[in-house]
């Protein structure tokens, strides 16, 4: 799973994440699944991302397909044993998550068709809690919005 390699303490104060969502910022590649809604993953979540991508953009290596998932989980979760009392301190460190604010880019994608990119942003965001979208530089012309109630829909303009 992934966790931090050195932390100094298992507790940390939650804050709050709303903030509006802004344009979002390509740092890797040509396309990427974007988060509306701010939410927290765990870290077994961006696991099970990581291991899905992996194996469905398995290819040769002439077409050089990449994907980077622009998240680490970095703060600690802390819980108490399901029957025990209040009180007497935090509890054990149950597992890692982050949280993600909205408008940024959780998976980037390169060397990818765009509609395979399509393909796999509608696969992930079905497995996400949250509204999501597809985007591109060029999204002009076609955009494909989806969330976990909806099937994503092709809208053209």
């Amino acid at each position: 799973m992934l966790q931090p390699r050195k932390f100094k303490y298992k507790t940390r104060q939650t804050k709050r994440i709303a903030k509006n969502p802004s344009t979002p910022k390509f740092w890797y590649g040509e396309t990427a699944l974007v988060i509306l809604q701010p939410f927290q993953i765990s870290a077994k979540r961006i696991f099970r991302l990581n291991l899905f991508l992996k194996r469905s953009a398995r290819r040769s290596d002439t077409t050089r397909r990449s994907f980077w998932i622009s998240v680490f989980p970095h703060l600690p979760l802390s819980r108490k044993s399901k029957g025990m009392r209040m009180g007497k301190g935090a509890g054990k460190l149950a597992n890692w998550h982050t949280q993600i604010r909205g408008g940024k880019a959780l998976v980037e994608f390169k060397n990818l068709r765009l509609g395979r990119a399509a393909h796999y942003s509608a696969r992930l965001g079905s497995k996400l809690p949250t509204s999501w979208k597809f985007c591109y530089p060029d999204s002009k012309n076609v955009k494909i919005v989806g969330s976990r109630r909806t099937n994503p829909t092709l809208l053209t303009f």
